[in-house]
């Protein structure tokens, strides 16, 4: 009999026609009609027995861990245990267990996959995945700033089905970057700054993308910081249509490095020191108030 309920369950389940306020009323209905039938039936051979008892009683028998500190010696309450602990109380038990493991479980593969909803405020976006190691790079800096520290980390990409590293702090969203409801998720609204990177160094349409990225991010939120790649110069424009803080021409700037250190040996290694929150001797800047006039040596 046992087998058979829980077997209907299952399939009760799979058809998920079962929902979980039935399956905890069904808990409850047992653990009440046995306590009830308990309580009825040996009471007047047990004057001790309490109702609190009772319920004590059906909850370790339900639960199958069964102390033996109280039990049922009359007819009646051990008709009660059998219909309400054994045929309705293991199966709904069981099976209000199972509903929570695959809830949790669910939750679980969700977040990892990118498909849940972030619960952050204040955080930082990274949008597009170009490559593991890059990504990494930018968090790690990020970690290295004192201001980022601590901030959660939100990358949104549809170029990855998980995240293949695992950072404290840095949760995943999988989604179109130029939808919406992807950023709804990432809570854009929140956030204090969003990082647009390139889609890939050798895909001749990312610029465009990115500054369509950038559009929507600022659609989502007007007041959130952007900064973004741009990887070819002639296409700087797409970004002069859009609100964008900072545009970064990632292939040019590499490219001077490139002549500069052919020319002035150690030129990399310095710029390198000084844009790196991970040297400690990194620029950073200061707001100056405009009353204050004269020379940078005077300021000094």
């Amino acid at each position: 009999m046992l087998v058979w309920i829980l077997r209907k369950y299952q399939t009760l389940r799979a058809r998920r026609s079962l929902g979980l306020l039935t399956v905890l009323g069904l808990v409850a209905v047992a653990v009440l009609g046995n306590a009830i039938t308990f309580y009825v039936f040996d009471r007047p051979v047990k004057p001790e027995i309490t109702f609190g008892d009772a319920l004590w009683y059906s909850v370790i028998s339900i639960t199958t861990i069964g102390y033996g500190d109280i039990s049922s010696s009359t007819v009646g309450a051990r008709v009660g245990t059998i219909v309400f602990v054994v045929v309705v109380g293991l199966g709904s038990f069981t099976l209000l267990i199972g509903m929570i493991i695959d809830w949790c479980t669910e939750m679980t593969l969700r977040g990892q996959r990118g498909m849940a909803r972030i619960m952050a405020s204040d955080h930082v976006l990274i949008v597009n995945f170009p490559g593991r190691a890059r990504v990494r790079q930018v968090i790690e800096e990020l970690r290295s700033d004192h201001h980022h520290r601590v901030r959660e980390i939100v990358i949104v990409s549809d170029q990855i089905e998980e995240l293949p590293f695992v950072y404290e702090n840095v949760s995943f969203v999988n989604g179109s970057t130029l939808d919406v409801s992807t950023y709804e998720r990432a809570r854009a609204s929140e956030a204090t700054l969003a990082l647009v990177l390139a889609t890939d160094y050798s895909d001749a349409t990312s610029d465009a993308v990115v500054a369509s990225a950038v559009s929507v991010i600022d659609r989502v939120c007007s007041e959130i910081h952007i900064v973004a790649e741009c990887l070819h110069e002639e296409h700087r424009s797409l970004f002069e249509s859009v609100r964008c803080n900072g545009v970064v021409p990632v292939l040019r700037i590499g490219c001077n490095l490139l002549v500069q250190e052919a020319a002035d040996p150690g030129v990399i290694k310095l710029i390198d020191e000084i844009t790196s929150n991970r040297t400690g001797n990194t620029l950073f800047s200061t707001v100056v108030e405009s009353k204050i006039g004269g020379t940078y040596l005077k300021l000094v």
